[in-house]
């Protein structure tokens, strides 16, 4: 690790997912046969971290797994991230996701089992995050217990907070202290999901405030921009829609500016791995331009966007969630032959 760059926590958790290749995703009640079954690494925590190791972060897991997923420390390790806050449990197990993948539409379904990433407390927590400050972020999801108070101890310490709300429950908004996220990296649903919450709680009846599946994940920002309002950026992915984003430039701006991006077109084998992948991408792409007591320039932005939109195309052409992360020279490659066919 290099002392000397800003590090980047990821307090999040550690899965084995086991695959499961099906004809469709099964319907309530539906019995199908599987044509492929396979054990990987996964969680969204460790590949968001796995990701920030291989764009070249300085990149620090907090977690827990039980003792049935050390090898999984050590592909985190291989991917250059710093496994050294990971706890194991003798008591609990490994978290679990059960992921079918469509033949049909080559899209997926998750379910999760918590296990040793749902007893994770405030205390351990605060013993990590004596060790960060100001100039370093952390990186969570809604995978793990105690996340409202881990990103609360957070912010405490001058860290800078970026939150992936996935998965997304009714409680999340009620867990999490949201005025205190800087970025907010989310996708079209959980966009929706969190404007229907916020318009709701304003004393709007349910038949009265628009339905969030009526709106188009871009119109949540007026809501989510005045709720939040000292939030630094949104990014809102939108699947092969490509994503629409705001971020506050300047400390005085009102408004924050808006940038959309394509999806960059490539072959689509899985999209498991592909959020992880541009999450990590991007914050690893900002940590290198990062500036102490400066906001992000647009140029700045744009790259990151442009460098994480790379890899979720790149992770998407594989199999597996951890493994279908790209390294960062792949990600150069892919981003010079597409500057070089678009000459």
């Amino acid at each position: 690790m290099d002392l000397t760059k800003p590090k980047v926590l990821v307090y999040g958790s550690i899965n084995i997912d086991d695959f499961y290749v099906v004809p469709h995703i099964v319907r309530s009640g539906e019995t199908i046969s599987s044509s492929s079954y396979s054990v990987s690494a996964g969680g969204k925590g460790a590949n968001q971290s796995v990701a920030l190791g291989r764009a070249g972060a300085n990149v620090y897991h907090a977690g827990k797994i039980g003792s049935d997923g050390k090898w999984v420390m050590k592909i985190m390790q291989e991917a250059g991230v710093d496994t050294s806050y990971i706890k194991v449990s003798e008591k609990e197990a490994t978290g679990r996701a059960i992921i079918q993948l469509s033949e049909e539409s080559r899209d997926n379904s998750i379910v999760l089992f918590p296990g040793a990433n749902k007893t994770m407390t405030l205390e351990e927590a605060r013993h990590v995050l004596s060790n960060f400050g100001e100039g370093d972020w952390i990186l969570m999801q809604n995978e793990m217990s105690s996340g409202g108070e881990i990103m609360h101890a957070a912010k405490e310490r001058g860290m800078t907070v970026c939150f992936n709300p996935s998965p997304f429950t009714k409680e999340l908004p009620r867990e999490y202290p949201m005025h205190l996220v800087d970025y907010l990296i989310i996708n079209d649903i959980e966009a929706k999901e969190l404007y229907a919450y916020l318009t709701e709680r304003k004393g709007g009846d349910a038949d009265s405030v628009t339905s969030s599946s009526d709106i188009a994940a871009p119109e949540s920002f007026p809501v989510l921009e005045k709720a939040y309002g000292e939030i630094s950026g949104i990014v809102i992915t939108l699947g092969g829609d490509g994503l629409v984003a705001r971020f506050r430039i300047k400390e005085e701006d009102e408004k924050l500016k808006e940038f959309r991006k394509s999806v960059v077109k490539g072959e689509v084998v899985n999209t498991t791995g592909a959020g992880d992948s541009f999450t990590g991408y991007f914050i690893a792409n900002l940590l290198r331009n990062q500036e102490a007591g400066k906001r992000f320039s647009e140029e700045q932005l744009q790259a990151a966007l442009e460098e994480a939109s790379h890899a979720a195309s790149l992770a998407v052409g594989k199999e597996g969630a951890m493994d279908s992360i790209p390294i960062k020279d792949h990600v150069d490659e892919h981003i010079r032959k597409r500057k070089e066919s678009l000459d």
